[in-house]
Formats: C-alpha cells, sequence, structure tokens
C-alpha cells in the first residue's frame, strides 16, 4: 500500500481531463491525494476555433503547454504526455497502449485507476482505445495495485442537457456507482483547468449555452466501476476510495470540502 493514497487518471487528449472529471481529480488532490494523469497524445488533429488555423506541430506545441497549464489548475502531482498521434489510438497495437499504462502503473501504484466509460463519453475512437488499454493493463496485475477501475461517464438522466448532441454516448442511470459532489473550491479549479485549454475554449462557450448555468452541472461527476478487485459495492458510493485497504472510510470526510 502507498503511504499517500494515489489516483493514476489516463485520457486520450488534452482537455479530456478538464471537461471530463476534473472537479473529482481536483478535489482529490485537495484531500492529499497522489493524482498522476497521463496523456495519450498532443491534440494535434483539434478541429474548433482557432484550431482550425494552426498546423498540426504548431497546435500540438500549444495544447502541451495549454495541458501543463490545466494540470497545475488541477493540482497533479505529475503530467505525462506521450505523444502518439491524434486521432489514430485505435490503430495503436493492443499490447503497445497497454504497456505505456502499466509502465505508469508500475510507477506510481494506484489504488485507483481512472478513464472513460467503455463507451468513450463522446464515443471517440481516441477513447474507447484509451479504455481498452487501460482495462487490459488493470487485467495484467493480478491482485496487486490499481484494486478499482472507474470510468468516468455522463448519466442517461443529463440526456436534456445535450440537446441534439447524438454522439454523446450517455449510460444508464443503473450503470452509474459513484456520484463525487463537487464543492465550489473544486469546481473553481475545474473551469481554471478549461480555460487553460486555450485553443479548444469554444467547447466549452457551447457547454455554457446548453446547460445555463454550467458551475451547477459541474457539481456532480458520475463514474462507472468497470473493474474492482474487492467487494463489488452496493448502492452508490460517495468516495471512490471506500472500502479500499487502509482507506475504507474514503478520503473525502479527511478533507476541507467548502
Amino acid at each position: 500500500m502507498n503511504d499517500v493514497p494515489t489516483i493514476l487518471a489516463v485520457f486520450a487528449h488534452p482537455d479530456d481531463e478538464s471537461y471530463g472529471p476534473a472537479g473529482t481529480l481536483a478535489l482529490y488532490a485537495k484531500a492529499g491525494v497522489a493524482v498522476h494523469l497521463v496523456i495519450f497524445t498532443n491534440g494535434e488533429a483539434g478541429s474548433i476555433g482557432v484550431s482550425k488555423t494552426l498546423s498540426a506541430e504548431e497546435l500540438g506545441s500549444r495544447r502541451k503547454v495549454e495541458m501543463e497549464n490545466a494540470g497545475r489548475a488541477i493540482g497533479v502531482t505529475s503530467l505525462t504526455m506521450i505523444g502518439l498521434p491524434d486521432s489514430r489510438l485505435h490503430e495503436v497495437d493492443l499490447d503497445e497502449g497497454t504497456a505505456i499504462v502499466r509502465r505508469a502503473i508500475d510507477r506510481h501504484r494506484p489504488e485507483i485507476l481512472m478513464t472513460f466509460h467503455e463507451r468513450g463519453v463522446s464515443g471517440h475512437p481516441d477513447h474507447i482505445a484509451v479504455f481498452r488499454f487501460c482495462e487490459k493493463a488493470f487485467g495484467e496485475t493480478g491482485d496487486h495495485h490499481p484494486l478499482k477501475l472507474y470510468g468516468w461517464a455522463i448519466p442517461e438522466s443529463f440526456r436534456g442537457r445535450f440537446q441534439s448532441r447524438r454522439e454523446i454516448q450517455l449510460v444508464s442511470d443503473d450503470e452509474i456507482n459513484a456520484i463525487i459532489e463537487i464543492p465550489e473550491s473544486a469546481v473553481d479549479s475545474k473551469i481554471e483547468a478549461i480555460e487553460a485549454h486555450e485553443t479548444q475554449i469554444e467547447f466549452y462557450h457551447q457547454l455554457q449555452e446548453w446547460f445555463g448555468d454550467y458551475r451547477k452541472a459541474s457539481s456532480q461527476e458520475f463514474f462507472h466501476l468497470a473493474r474492482t478487485k474487492l467487494a463489488v459495492p452496493t448502492g452508490i458510493m460517495t468516495d471512490l476510495f471506500l472500502d479500499i485497504p487502509g482507506f475504507e472510510n474514503g478520503m473525502l470526510s479527511r478533507s476541507d470540502k467548502g
């Protein structure tokens, strides 16, 4: 067991973490959890806003800096950017992608591995590929760390907020195993991280239009427990660390959640 509880979060592109579970990651970082972040690409294939006017090389360089700034806003302990081709992760050999996740697991020994829901949230092939890398890596570690694999998800009950965005892969509310309440301080960190991704800021403006009150919409984040080496919990968990040996009562009760 680590002396410091640890989360390893693995995503495909710079900004996946910020538009995704940044509130949860920031909350745990504030609670004293070591949060390590791995991003598989530099996001050079981005195609919104100013991204359309930049070369792939220039966009990738800018998004690396943006990712570093977002990581600081979240409070991550470490950031690793792999630099594989954007929008082509589904072409990466499963064993190769898995080995990248395994190296990060071996380095950080996290209790929790976090990524996308297996449907990729937006259905992006890169997102789905990263889930598969994480799933295989989790299975290869036997009884050792990590102990839980969580997929960040958006429940079906949110459908009305996404209007006609058919590509959003919502999941049944019954698939949600954990709901994390995000306090104002962590919402502040999430929005600061989103704003750090300046080349992708148009999507934030879209979300503000769809949701009306984006801060209120960010007050909860949802997770599916994709795999576990512990007893399968009953009911909805309010702390991702619940039942983990050494942290059975979770981490959030120990923190200032204000």
